[in-house]
């Protein structure tokens, strides 16, 4: 029998709208009616290798909508690199299913996962379409104006900023200075992204440290000491991966977790500044690490990115229909149009896997360790609503 079966993979970190990407495959599947049946794979590419898998043809459409509304991966995400080894594995499991359509929502390893599985299985003369529909809220994949799960968690990263900063301003010499660490892996996206709320020089954040740009130590300190003298408190924002002379900040400790795909994990470069900046300045120090907070807070989707995220996987089921494989669904950005306005478009998987979009240098004033008036016009616009306006009664 000709396979004619479509499966859907979630993978890598989740955000608070990935669901979204699997409503939109789901609802524009169940309409198109293109495919036989639909499998989702429990806990991403391990459920595909333990061939735990759920039939979802039959999902009906309030199901669907509350998924769409749920954060985290409601099919169960992994990290697991595929290579040359589960070929004869995947392709039995994928065979057995009469699997000819797999999506794989997911960031950079993912794409790497599509492009591996792309060639496993041409190379084994097996027949299948491959999608790889974006997600991340790292917004470092190539190819793409943008990636979904990015505009929600800068929102929630602008909005702690500004929080964060009212509460420092507000306790003033007792506890005067925040450093907050940000996700974001080997990029400065999400930490720029604090800058979002800034509108004048007092308000927060004071310092960002991007993985773009080498932090100095001495000018952190610095410039953290004359926010604090200047406004009575000072804020700065890292992100995990920031880099000094030497490499990621603080790696020089204990290595906490390296994944299948390389990356490791430190205690973070937000947590060394702060008790570097706190034997200097000799005073109280925060140090606040969201964690997966960011990605997970659903209060602060933006509605762009929950439309985007839907946008996507809708349009990876048409595309697929159409005879399309091994491509990631790209987003445009209209830059013509008055107000905000995407669509999308095709990337070859083989351009984004394995590379990552860094923060151009006109997003990022290396003088003043701050984010520019560029990158602001080019994030505002993906955090949906206007971030609230906050009194002032201590200047």
């Amino acid at each position: 029998m000709k396979p004619s079966n479509a499966l859907i993979i979630q993978s890598g970190g989740s955000t608070s709208v990935i669901n979204r990407s699997l409503a939109g495959i789901l609802t524009e599947s169940l309409k198109l009616r293109s495919f036989s049946k639909i499998y989702g794979a429990i806990q991403g590419t391990n459920g595909l290798l333990k061939r735990n898998i759920t039939d979802l043809s039959n999902i009906s459409s309030s199901d669907i909508s509350l998924i769409a509304a749920t954060p985290g991966a409601a099919l169960g995400s992994s990290r697991y690199k595929i290579t040359q080894s589960d070929a004869s594995n995947i392709l039995n499991v994928l065979s057995d299913f009469q699997i000819a359509y797999l999506f794989i929502i997911g960031g950079n390893d993912s794409a790497a996962n599509v492009k591996e599985l792309g060639r496993l299985s041409k190379l084994n003369g097996y027949k299948l379409q491959v999608i790889h529909v974006p997600k991340t809220i790292d917004n470092d994949l190539v190819g793409t104006d943008h990636s979904p799960g990015f505009g929600s968690t800068a929102r929630f990263i602008s909005l702690a900023t500004m929080g964060a900063g009212k509460d420092a301003q507000t306790m003033g010499e007792s506890a005067p200075i925040t450093i907050i660490e940000v996700m974001g892996r080997d990029s400065g996206w999400l930490a720029a992204s604090s800058s979002l709320g800034k509108n004048n020089y007092q308000e927060p954040p004071h310092i960002v440290c991007v993985p773009e740009h080498i932090t100095d130590y001495g000018d952190f300190v610095n410039q953290l000491e004359n926010a604090r003298r200047e406004f009575g408190y000072a804020i700065a924002v890292v992100a995990e991966n920031s880099r000094d002379t030497n490499g990621i900040i603080g790696s020089h400790e204990k290595v906490l977790h390296e994944d299948q795909f390389g990356h490791k994990y430190f205690e973070g470069a937000g947590y060394y500044l702060s008790k570097f900046a706190e034997s200097q300045l000799k005073v109280r120090v925060r140090y606040e690490k969201p964690g997966t907070i960011q990605r997970s807070m659903v209060s602060c989707i933006s509605s762009i990115d929950a439309s985007e995220a839907q946008m996507v996987g809708t349009k990876a089921v048409q595309y697929a229909v159409e005879g399309a494989t091994e491509v990631m669904i790209a987003i445009k950005r209209d830059e013509i149009a008055s107000t905000y306005r995407s669509s999308t478009h095709l990337t070859p998987v083989e351009d984004v896997a394995d590379k990552i979009k860094y923060l151009p240098e006109t997003y990022f004033d290396e003088n003043r360790l701050l984010p520019t008036q560029d990158f602001k016009a080019y994030a505002l616009p993906l955090i949906g609503s206007p971030l609230p306006k906050f009194a002032d009664l201590l200047r």
